[in-house]
């Protein structure tokens, strides 16, 4: 897994602004060829505001989780659909914790035991006091049913 590193800055970049929040967001790419990436699409975290709606629900802040509004993956989904792209890397931030795949991560990504998102790979940034600190990518493995880490990258 490589990423490219101008992606990589601005995930970076991205998660030391929105710091002592979790940022998100996906690296989008053309369907072919698999290796070929095409720009980053930063999206809102919305944790705080369901938190604050149902709290029973959404039991996190966005210090601890990320959420992105349903309107906006269905946005994403069209986008996608006109350029003739797919997802091909999830990220987003832990605070103050490294750069894992936690059991929070692995409920999200794959709900019912699969991926939501198959063939798509999870970038995890760590921010230390404000700082990006960490990034490691992890990858779906179906033998094992679970998320392993596929890259570090810093």
């Amino acid at each position: 897994m490589k990423i490219p590193k101008e992606y990589l800055e601005a995930v970076c970049a991205q998660a030391e602004t929105e710091y002592p929040r979790e940022c998100c967001g996906m690296i989008l790419g053309p369907r072919e060829p698999k290796d070929a990436w095409s720009r980053l699409r930063p999206c809102r975290n919305v944790q705080d505001a369901y938190h604050g709606l149902d709290p029973e629900n959404f039991p996190r802040t966005a210090k601890t989780a990320y959420f992105i509004e349903p309107r906006e993956l269905l946005e994403i989904q069209k986008e996608l659909r006109v350029r003739g792209e797919e997802i091909k890397v999830i990220y987003h931030s832990h605070i103050d914790a490294g750069a894992y795949f936690s059991e929070e991560d692995t409920r999200v990504a794959a709900p019912e035991g699969e991926p939501a998102y198959p063939g798509v790979d999870y970038l995890v940034v760590s921010v230390l006091s404000g700082k990006a600190a960490a990034a490691s990518v992890f990858r779906w493995d179906p033998s094992r049913k679970e998320f392993f880490s596929c890259a570090s990258l810093f």
